[in-house]
C-alpha cells in the first residue's frame, strides 16, 4: 500500500516552492512590466509620427498641439490607450513640435511645451519677406513703393500662446488703386491684382493680403463696430467716434494708431509720425455692407471709412502672417 507525503516532505515542498516564487516571481513581473513599457512606446510613437505627419502636410511647426488637434485633423482616431497604465489618453495631452517638425510629448523624457513672446499692437518686426527672415533695422527700406528687402512692419491683434504673429507693412507697396475699376464691391480685383504683383517674390508661407475692417476695429478696441452688418459708422481710431468737426485732427506723431496711417497725404496734421503725398490711404479687403460700390479703407486723417471702389486714390499695404520661430 502506497504512504502519502509526510507533513515534513509537504512542508519541504511549499518552502522550496516559495523560495522559486522569490526567485522567479519578481523576473516575470519585471518581463510584463517591460513588456507593457514597450506597448506604451509604441502608442506614443503612433501620436508622435501622426503630429509629425500633421506638422509636415500643413507646415504648423515650432508650437505645442494637443492630441485632440490631431483627432481634429484627422490624424488619430479615438479612444487612445496608454497600453502601461490600461487608461484612455486624454485629448487635452500636449506634444510639442520644433522648427524642423520633429515631436515629443510634453511631460515625457524632459519634453518642454513651447511658449512664445506677445507681440503688442504697434510693436515693431523688421523682417524680409523674400528670404523669410528677420532683419536688422538698419537694413530696413521703408519708402513708399517699396516691395523687396528687409522693411519695417507692425505686430497687431496677438494672442497668447499663438505660435504666429500677423503684422501689417509700415507703407504702402502700391501707392494708388481702385478696389475694383467696375465700381461693384462683388469682389476685390484690382487691389487684389496689385497685392499679386507685389508680392511675388515672397515667401508663399506668409500669405500676403490685406487687412479687414473689423482687424482695424479690433486694434482700436472698438466696442461694436462689425463690418459683416449693415448700418456701420466710420470712426476716428483714436476715439473709435466719428468727428466731422475736426476729422480726427491731432499733433504730429501723438495718435497711439500713428503706425497705421504712416506714409499718407498730409497725415501728420492727424497725429501720424510721417507723410507722403502719393497716397490717401490703403484699401481694407472688406466690402461695405450698405452700398455695393463702397469698401472700407484706412484714411489719412486717422480713420476708417468706406470710400468708392472705383477710386483709385488709396494704396495697398500687405499683411503677412510670420511664424515666431523667425523672429526669435
Amino acid at each position: 500500500m502506497k504512504k502519502g507525503f509526510t507533513l515534513l516532505e509537504m512542508l519541504a515542498v511549499i518552502v522550496v516552492i516559495s523560495i522559486l516564487s522569490l526567485i522567479i516571481l519578481p523576473n516575470i513581473m519585471g518581463q510584463l512590466a517591460d513588456k507593457k513599457e514597450e506597448i506604451s512606446k509604441v502608442s506614443q510613437q503612433i501620436i508622435l509620427s501622426a503630429a509629425e505627419l500633421y506638422a509636415n502636410e500643413t507646415g504648423n511647426t515650432y508650437q505645442t498641439i494637443t492630441i485632440n488637434d490631431l483627432v481634429e485633423a484627422g490624424k488619430l482616431e479615438q479612444p487612445i490607450i496608454d497600453q502601461k497604465t490600461g487608461k484612455e489618453i486624454s485629448l487635452t495631452k500636449e506634444i510639442s513640435i520644433d522648427a524642423s517638425g520633429n515631436a515629443c510629448i510634453v511631460g515625457i523624457d524632459g519634453c518642454d511645451r513651447i511658449t512664445y513672446k506677445q507681440y503688442k499692437n504697434g510693436e515693431i518686426v523688421y523682417f524680409n519677406p523674400e528670404t523669410g527672415k528677420k532683419c536688422a533695422s538698419s537694413e530696413a527700406v521703408n519708402t513708399t513703393g517699396t516691395k523687396i528687402g528687409c522693411m519695417k512692419w507692425y505686430a497687431f491683434n496677438d494672442r497668447e500662446g499663438n505660435a504666429t504673429v500677423n503684422v501689417i507693412l509700415d507703407h504702402n507697396t502700391t501707392t494708388r488703386v481702385a478696389w475694383n475699376l467696375t465700381g461693384s464691391n462683388s469682389e476685390m480685383k484690382e487691389a487684389k491684382e496689385a497685392l499679386k504683383t507685389d508680392t511675388s517674390n515672397w515667401k508663399s508661407d506668409l500669405n500676403p493680403r490685406l487687412i479687414t475692417a473689423n482687424e482695424v476695429a479690433k486694434i482700436t478696441k472698438h466696442p461694436t463696430f462689425d463690418a459683416t452688418q449693415s448700418g456701420q459708422s466710420w470712426f476716428c481710431l483714436d476715439t473709435n467716434k466719428p468727428d466731422t468737426t475736426n476729422w480726427c485732427s491731432k499733433a504730429q506723431g501723438t495718435s497711439e494708431y500713428a503706425w497705421l496711417f504712416d506714409y499718407t497725404y498730409d497725415c501728420t496734421s492727424y497725429g501720424c509720425d510721417k507723410a507722403d503725398s502719393s497716397n490717401y490711404g490703403y484699401w481694407t479687403s472688406t466690402p461695405s455692407e450698405d452700398s455695393s460700390t463702397e469698401a472700407w479703407r484706412v484714411d489719412r486723417n486717422g480713420f476708417l471709412r468706406s470710400n468708392g471702389v472705383a477710386d483709385a486714390f488709396h494704396g495697398i499695404r500687405p499683411v503677412i502672417t510670420i511664424s515666431k520661430f523667425k523672429l526669435s
